[in-house]
């Protein structure tokens, strides 16, 4: 199936190290100013190890990290990578900006380029309208803090973006939204907005284009991330049976839950790397209109005697992994639904390296569209 026109192409451990794309030029590299080619800085840190608090009264529920345009501004459509892999209570942002154009606009574009990080609750404003007490990099990281790309100037450039990449501490148990967009507008250089969360124990919201996503769980998920550790154990060995309905996280109310989405009509490859042993259900669905198609969603996962699967819509197979007893409520436990809204050839750039002027040919392509729940293979 050609891959769709770029009018429609408009909105997620692979390409090097932890998504590291590595760079065309860089902010000490200016190579000729006059050539329009993929613009790509150095990474950068913008908060380094500041206080993340997980207990007590200013203690993290909520963090989202990245967004879409807003007043011509604040989009990222860039790659981010979320690392669960600092033992101690602190949170380490970094920043790699990029544009599509020649020396004069990196220069100009980098200069107004920033990170934006306030307390939220809606849609960001200017950073100087912020009140102090919300800005997130300063003394201790605040709960319900947003991560966004700030341009300070009238209408951020189309062709310019900011990847991100964020180190939480590993105990983290709130929410996480993640979001980001594609960059498309110029069609020798589409870049995919892909999505890396390494070693998620908690609940994900992840809202994606046609990039790829790759997610790894952490080996000791429970089916319900906020319960206390105490609660957990009153679960699994409750007498009337494990996780019934009246143990003490047995309501479903602390049941954690993983979404990742790429709605019609964006084609999106999306992993997500599950442990064996908890009690888990899982849906996949490709949405693509136009069937058959060859996106049909597979959960490699499921191989043994620990899960039932359902195939009866092969492209919206789901599967229960791990039913702990009788006295558990079926279809509950942690909950990871994934679908890709199409299934079609997209066109890529992932290594500005390796991007081409239009006169030497088109992008490289690839089938997305493929969704798979699997468990050791990231």
């Amino acid at each position: 199936m050609k891959h769709l026109t770029p009018a429609l192409l408009v909105t997620a451990l692979a390409a090097g190290a932890c998504g590291d794309n590595g760079t065309a030029t860089t902010d000490g590299d200016t190579g000729d100013t006059g050539e329009r080619q993929p613009q790509v800085g150095e990474w950068k840190k913008e908060v380094d190890a500041l206080p993340f608090p997980l207990s007590g009264d200013a203690r993290i529920t909520t963090l989202t990290i990245g967004r879409k345009e807003f007043d011509e501004n604040y989009a990222n459509r860039g790659n981010i990578e979320v690392l669960f892999d600092h033992p101690e209570e602190t949170i380490t942002v970094e920043t790699r900006k990029y544009v599509f154009g020649d020396g004069i606009d990196r220069d100009n574009t980098f200069d107004k380029l920033s990170l934006w990080a306030f307390v939220s609750s809606g849609n960001p404003t200017r950073p100087d309208s912020q009140p102090g007490a919300s800005d997130c990099t300063k003394d201790t990281w605040k709960d319900n803090c947003a991560i966004y790309v700030y341009y300070d100037g009238k209408s951020q450039p189309e062709r310019s973006g900011m990847d991100f990449r964020v180190h939480l501490p590993t105990g983290y148990r709130g929410k996480l939204f993640v979001s980001t967009e594609d960059n498309i507008t110029e069609q020798s250089y589409p870049r995919r907005g892909n999505i890396t969360l390494d070693n998620l124990c908690t609940h994900g919201d992840v809202a994606m284009e046609a990039g790829w996503a790759k997610i790894k769980m952490c080996r000791e998920l429970t089916p319900a991330p906020a319960c206390p550790p105490a609660g957990i154990e009153n679960c699994e060995t409750f007498p009337d049976g494990a996780w019934s309905k009246d143990c003490q996280c047995g309501d479903g109310s602390l049941f954690g839950q993983l979404i990742v989405r790429a709605p019609q009509p964006w084609a999106a490859n999306i992993t997500v790397d599950i442990p064996e042993t908890v009690w888990l259900n899982t849906t996949l669905k490709n949405t693509e209109v136009m069937k058959p198609h060859d996106c049909k969603p597979q959960i490699t996962a499921c191989t043994g005697d620990n899960c039932t699967m359902n195939t009866e819509d092969e492209y919206a197979p789901s599967a229960e992994f791990n039913y702990p007893s009788k006295a558990a409520p079926s279809g509950a436990g942690f909950n990871v639904t994934v679908e890709s809204g199409g299934c079609t050839k997209i066109p890529f750039v992932d290594d500005p390296k390796k991007w081409k002027p239009e006169a030497e040919g088109e992008p490289d392509e690839q089938l997305r569209g493929l969704l798979d729940v699997c468990s050791g293979c990231l």
